[in-house]
């Protein structure tokens, strides 16, 4: 009897071995993952300040001219910044699940597990009932973990982790089908042109009034050959009526391009979120989980969050 328990504790125990690194790569790539996601949704709802801040310039410049449909968009501006911000909080807590699942692969943390669930459940009930797309989630996935303490072994551990994926990936799939909705799309990214048309014109009104130093957009545009703008380079640009012109263009598709950042934001996020599904699949059929896809988007909202940044900064002021 003692050969056999033993024999098939060492079965068990290569299946359990196998679980358990899944479980402890899902859960790295997934905290990864989401903590960029968060970042990125912080940044495009930052984003919104300076916006707000574009159309109120506009506004006064304008002598209050069209501000009832200034104040609509400014409106609709303070509800996408304040569901970006839930979807933040949401993103926050997938990331504490994830790595509560690293936990859980590591030395058995049920306890941690069942609350860090709970909140995540919680968040994304709030978020989805936020862009009107409400989920229900069963009351076997807020249904906590049993523990057994530090006396469980490597199977029963495994098979912990297996369930805690698959509480996770309950609630991800329900998260991946509010965001897959263009209703909720259209209410957590503004209108590309809108934001662009705001941003050029406090821009480009200021670059005119001499404001505003051209050699942020010099140097953007002089990069691929290593050419950067110098001390007359504004003096010049005065001077010469094609030059301004050209570079105002060049403003203007810089702030298209910047707007452009904030849906393609929205849309590499929901396909971090969809590659992290098949990667539970494989944990929870005891299979090795594939890093390559979510380890690639999370590259490209890596470059999106690095392009998104410069839209919560303004341009230098002449002189400095």
């Amino acid at each position: 009897m003692s050969v056999l328990v033993a024999t098939l504790s060492l079965g068990l125990g290569g299946c359990a071995t196998a679980t358990l690194t899944s479980g402890t790569n899902l859960a790295k790539a997934g905290e990864a993952a989401a903590q960029q996601m968060q970042q990125n949704a912080t940044i495009s709802a930052d984003s919104m300040t300076a916006l707000r801040r574009a159309v109120a310039f506009n506004t006064g410049y304008n002598k209050g001219a069209g501000a009832d449909d200034a104040k609509a968009f400014l409106d609709n501006m303070t509800s996408i910044q304040g569901r970006l911000s839930q979807y933040s909080k949401l993103l926050a807590s997938l990331s504490a699940s994830y790595s509560a699942l690293g936990d859980l692969s590591a030395y058995d943390a049920s306890g941690t597990f069942n609350s860090s669930m709970q909140t995540l459940v919680g968040d994304s009930t709030k978020f989805a009932a936020a862009v009107g797309s409400p989920i229900t989630v069963p009351a076997n996935v807020t249904q906590g973990l049993s523990t057994v303490g530090s006396l469980a072994i490597g199977a029963i551990q495994a098979q912990r982790v297996k369930d805690g994926s698959a509480k996770i990936e309950h609630v991800l799939k329900q998260i991946i089908g509010a965001l897959d909705q263009p209703a909720t799309r259209d209410k957590l990214v503004p209108v590309p042109g809108k934001i662009s048309d705001q941003v050029d014109q406090a821009a480009i009104v200021l670059l005119k009034e001499g404001v505003y130093s051209y050699g942020p957009i010099l140097d953007q545009l002089g990069a691929p050959m290593g050419l950067k703008s110098t001390s007359g380079s504004d003096a010049a640009i005065a001077k010469d009526d094609n030059a301004r012109a050209g570079l105002l263009a060049v403003a203007g598709e810089m702030a298209a391009e910047q707007s452009a950042q904030l849906a393609a934001s929205y849309d590499k996020s929901l396909a971090a979120l969809k590659a992290l599904v098949p990667m539970h699949d494989s944990l929870e059929k005891g299979a090795p989980v594939d890093l390559s896809q979510i380890a690639s988007v999370t590259g490209q909202l890596q470059t999106i969050a690095a392009s998104l940044q410069t839209t919560t900064s303004t341009s230098p002021a002449k002189g400095k």
